[in-house]
């Protein structure tokens, strides 16, 4: 179970850091126009899905650590 939360760490808390920290510098990397970037809904929509992964990241830690007691 550890192995796969590493995994899952790894994979969505690099995503998670780069939709959280650096959001701009995503969509500029996206296949979005550019009139359709400088929308600050789209920024949000963004933050919110890196918190999403974030919130995911923590589950699979929290479950890797319940299955200890188990």
């Amino acid at each position: 179970m550890f192995i796969m939360a590493i995994l899952v760490t790894l994979i969505f808390g690099s995503f998670s850091y780069m939709l959280l920290k650096f959001p701009d510098d995503f969509l500029k990397m996206s296949s979005f126009s550019e009139k359709f970037i400088k929308k600050s809904f789209l920024k949000k929509y963004v933050k919110f899905i890196g918190w999403w992964f974030l919130i995911l990241v923590i589950g699979v830690w929290i479950i890797a650590i319940l299955s200890l007691f188990e």
